[in-house]
This record gives C-alpha cells, sequence and structure tokens, in this order.
C-alpha cells in the first residue's frame, strides 16, 4: 500500500460519530456499535466508516467477533490475538501506535490497513484500542474480513431411469386358411353361393368343368366375413362337374389363399 504521507483523517465531533454509526449495516453477526462520548472505539470506526465510504465499495458491516480479537491483539499486541477464533472466513489484522490516538489510527493505516478499507472483497470490520499511560502511547487495532465462500458440492447425480420391461414379442399373425364355404340352390338355374369367415377381402375364381361338356368360370370379389352369389346354367341331366373356388387376398402385407374348396355336383 502506498504511503498516505503526512494525510491525517480528521476525528469528527461526537454529534457527527452518532449519525455515521447510526448508519453502519446490521447483518449476521454485525452490529452497529454504540456510540459514546467517552467511547476511545468511536473515533476509530468513524474513521474507517468514512475512509470506505469514499472507495466506491458496499459499506462495512461491524462485527463484534473481529472487535473482541481486535480487542485482544490490542492488548498483547501479538499478532495470533488477532485471529478471530468464531468468525468464519479470512481475516487481516492491523496495529497502530502513537499519540496522540489520532497519530495510532494513522500508523494503522500506513501498516496496510487503509488497503483494506478500498478492498471491495472485504465486508466486514472490527477495532480495538487501549492506553498505554505509563508509555504515553496508544495502540490501535483494525480486523477486516471477508465470510468464506461455500463450496458448493458434487452435484447431485440424475438417477437413472428404471428400464421399461422388455414388451413380450407379439405372437406371429397366422394368415386365414379354409374360411370359404360353397352351397347351391338348384333349380332351372342354379345359384352359387359362396360365404367367407376370413376377416380380409379377396377376389375369388369359379370354375366347373367336365370331360365332355362346357364348362363355366366366373371372378368375383368377397367382403371380410361377407358372401356373394351368382347365377350358372344347370348342368345337363346325368352330368357332373368338378367344381374349384379358391379366393385370395392381402394378409400382413403378403398374398395368401385364405379359401379353396374343390368338390364334384351333379345334376
Amino acid at each position: 500500500m502506498s504511503d498516505l504521507g503526512p494525510r491525517r483523517p480528521s476525528v469528527a465531533p461526537v454529534a457527527v460519530v452518532v449519525a455515521l454509526l447510526g448508519a453502519a449495516i446490521v447483518a449476521g453477526g454485525s452490529t452497529t456499535p454504540t456510540a459514546r462520548a467517552d467511547d476511545p472505539l468511536a473515533p476509530i470506526i468513524t474513521s474507517v466508516i468514512a475512509y470506505r465510504s469514499n472507495s466506491g465499495c458496499p459499506k462495512l458491516n461491524y462485527d463484534t467477533s473481529l472487535e473482541a480479537a481486535a480487542q485482544k491483539y490490542a492488548r498483547s499486541e501479538v499478532r495470533s490475538d488477532g485471529i478471530p477464533r468464531d468468525y468464519a472466513g479470512q481475516t487481516a489484522a492491523f496495529l497502530g501506535s502513537g499519540d496522540p490516538q489520532d497519530v495510532a489510527i494513522l500508523s494503522a493505516y500506513a501498516r496496510g490497513a487503509r488497503a483494506m478499507v478500498n478492498d471491495c472483497t472485504e465486508t466486514d470490520f472490527g477495532v480495538g484500542f487501549i492506553r498505554h499511560e505509563d508509555r504515553s502511547v496508544d495502540v490501535v487495532t483494525m480486523l477486516f474480513g471477508s465470510p468464506a465462500n461455500e463450496t458448493p458440492g458434487p452435484p447431485v447425480p440424475t438417477p437413472a431411469p428404471t428400464p421399461s420391461p422388455t414388451p413380450a414379442p407379439a405372437p406371429p399373425k397366422v394368415a386365414p386358411t379354409d374360411a370359404v364355404r360353397v352351397s347351391f340352390d338348384k333349380g332351372l338355374q342354379w345359384t352359387v353361393n359362396v360365404t367367407s369367415t376370413a376377416d380380409i377381402a379377396g377376389t375369388c375364381t369359379y370354375a366347373a368343368t367336365n370331360p365332355v361338356l362346357p364348362g363355366t368360370n366366373r371372378t368375383f370379389a368377397i367382403q371380410p366375413r361377407g358372401s356373394a352369389s351368382f347365377t350358372v346354367l344347370a348342368p345337363p341331366p346325368f352330368s357332373t362337374y368338378h367344381v374349384v373356388v379358391a379366393c385370395r387376398g392381402t394378409f400382413d402385407g403378403r398374398s395368401v389363399e385364405f379359401g379353396h374348396v374343390e368338390q364334384d355336383v351333379s345334376s
């Protein structure tokens, strides 16, 4: 820190001390010290607040745990006594001495306290004082602190999703077979009746053949679980025809024969 030179902060009157200290921030273990005309800490606190207000940093909180360590440090002048045991954070302690108190305050600033006042990372402070009449000297101590940043723990792992049970494979689809029936209504003309129990539509062929006589052929459509009828010439007396009805349709993307009927029909 640069030497402050001969400049000395002015010690404000008691009324100003009261006003400044009344504006101190109260946070957590921090408190606003009560200003009294006979309080030797008041000029030190006022000086820190005044310098801080010109630094562009947020106001410092007055912390009683830092004050306790500062008072112990002032009495013993042992640096280790300036380390507070109950402050969760980093601290820095500075001691100045001289006569009168103004000189001791300047001494503390010259030994590094002024740089801490202007350090915006510092958030808390406390001060100490003792007068040694036997040596005609005042001892001023200043402690500054910044709370420890909580180190974030490792991120909580995202639980692995519960695997869905593997569905059982669907049974293979079975194409309909033997799903067609054929019957005849006999008369001067015969009516051919075809019924299907298959769940698919299809196209059917009808073929009636005789080794000697002319045959008959038809092609017709049939709906799922539907029926179809058509007429044909009755066979000549005492003749026999071999009748074949075959139906095909699309099942699961492929062409299948879902009905095949063969029978001999006589007049």
